[in-house]
């Protein structure tokens, strides 16, 4: 098209090319970037093409004439990138046919073909979608989004309570240039880290916090790895969420500082991911299908408030901190950002910790102590003057004594999750019948079995 318009304005090319990044670059220093740009000759490609521009052109206006193509939303929608017309293009968000609580969308790792083949047969409605068409997970977000109730065990917990302390909550942030700023760095794909956050938990229940936060716009890994070496120090997991991203960092930095690699390398040994134990353990229907942390937080710490601070988010973290280290940026724009960056990235290590106690401690109901008298209708101590339990209390007991004999043991690791499903009730429900087992004394919970011990 540009070939096109200049040839049409009197001008004579020799050559068409394109100049793009070479992301196989590597940065030395010293201000040499030969090598940074590409040169791509693409007059063979265009040429045959040249001819067909007019008709381009003469079909973009008719189009502009008409009203708006009436083209179903696909999988071209997403390839190769998100339209940003989707939700306006979306059939379901029509007048005639009104947006449902709970799009397609809804469903995590459902294939677009799968998506396009439910809106072809007019199915819009996450609820609506037949069983046949959803895994394990993909239902229990249809159920939770049907009832409006969480669905919680206690595979989290289980990991969590293993634990030994001190526990250390980890995040990066990280910035990744198109023009490489600092020596053995290349285009687009070096994510050089210029700030941690740590929130150390001990055993005693003390919360201490440590950071670093370099902006002044020079090369920052080699004191961000001899910092972070010295507070995780040799003891304790280090928790983080998505641990690939952590340990792929911390792995090249290992990679750049030989004096430092033993330390780094010790240090992803002790990764654990808090992603994968709360997709397995924890779904509540605001999510809406997603686990970022982002998504989570909100459901279990809603006093945790990302908006309320300058940068909000990962990416917003990376634009604040290419402005602080612009040289036109005004001192107190600096100041805002840098603050802004202490807040959000302290607060997502302080949200890991608030998410580790609600996994761990929302489970703690887990263990079933007292036996059944042997006609299964009564407990022996769990009498309230001298009446049987309430019929929904029996059932409930009664299932779980059932569970514990073909598990041959006496213990519950998900009561409320189980029983929920045992009793097709909701979770809130099924969580106050397990807190009323508790008061009779059918059930322990965790606390109150650690004080036995």
């Amino acid at each position: 098209m540009q070939a096109w318009v200049i040839r049409r304005n009197g001008v004579s090319l020799s050559s068409v090319e394109l100049a793009h990044i070479n992301t196989d670059f590597v940065y030395q220093g010293n201000g040499d970037y030969q090598g940074l740009l590409q040169h791509a000759l693409l007059d063979a490609d265009i040429e045959p093409m040249m001819e067909s521009v007019v008709q381009w052109i003469d079909q973009a206006r008719l189009i502009l004439q008409g009203t708006e193509p009436a083209t179903a939303i696909g999988e071209q929608c997403g390839d190769p990138v998100e339209c940003p017309f989707r939700s306006h293009c979306s059939v379901a968000a029509t007048e005639e046919t009104p947006e449902p609580d709970y799009t397609l969308d809804v469903f995590p790792r459902m294939r677009s073909a799968l998506k396009d083949e439910l809106r072809a047969q007019g199915v819009f409605d996450a609820l609506l979608v037949p069983e046949e068409h959803l895994n394990e997970v993909q239902l229990r977000v249809q159920e939770c989004s049907r009832t409006g109730q969480m669905w919680l065990s206690d595979a989290a917990a289980r990991v969590l309570e293993a634990l030994p302390y001190p526990r250390h909550y980890l995040d990066f942030e990280t910035i990744k240039l198109a023009v490489p700023r600092w020596a053995n760095t290349s285009p687009h794909r070096t994510q050089v880290p210029f700030q941690w956050s740590c929130h150390t938990e001990e055993e005693s229940g003390e919360l201490r916090h440590a950071m670093f936060l370099d902006v002044t716009g020079d090369d920052p890994r080699r004191q961000f790895a001899q910092s972070l070496v010295d507070v995780v120090g040799d003891t304790g997991p280090i928790l983080v969420y998505f641990q690939a991203f952590e340990k792929s960092r911390i792995a090249e930095l290992a990679a750049l500082y030989p004096d430092l690699a033993e330390r780094l390398e010790a240090i992803n040994d002790r990764v654990i991911d808090l992603l994968p134990l709360t997709r397995e353990s924890y779904y509540h229907p605001r999510m809406r299908g997603s686990w970022s942390i982002k998504a989570v937080l909100p459901t279990v710490a809603p006093d945790l408030d990302y908006g309320q601070i300058a940068v909000s988010n990962g990416t917003a973290a990376q634009t604040a901190y290419a402005e602080i280290v612009h040289p036109a940026t005004t001192d107190a724009r600096r100041q805002l950002l840098t603050e802004g960056l202490r807040e959000y990235c302290t607060l997502d290590t302080l949200a890991m910790v608030r998410l580790a106690h609600f996994l761990n401690e929302t489970t703690a109901w887990r263990y079933f102590l007292p036996a059944l008298n042997n006609d299964g209708a009564r407990f022996s101590h769990a009498m309230r003057e001298g009446a049987p339990l309430d019929p929904p209390l029996q059932e409930a007991a009664e299932l779980l004594r059932e569970r514990c004999r073909k598990a041959d043991n006496r213990v519950i690791p998900d009561a409320v999750a189980w029983l929920q499903r045992k009793l097709r009730t909701g979770y809130a429900r099924t969580q106050a019948l397990v807190q009323e087992l508790t008061a009779a004394g059918v059930l322990s919970s965790l606390v109150e079995r650690q004080k036995q011990r």
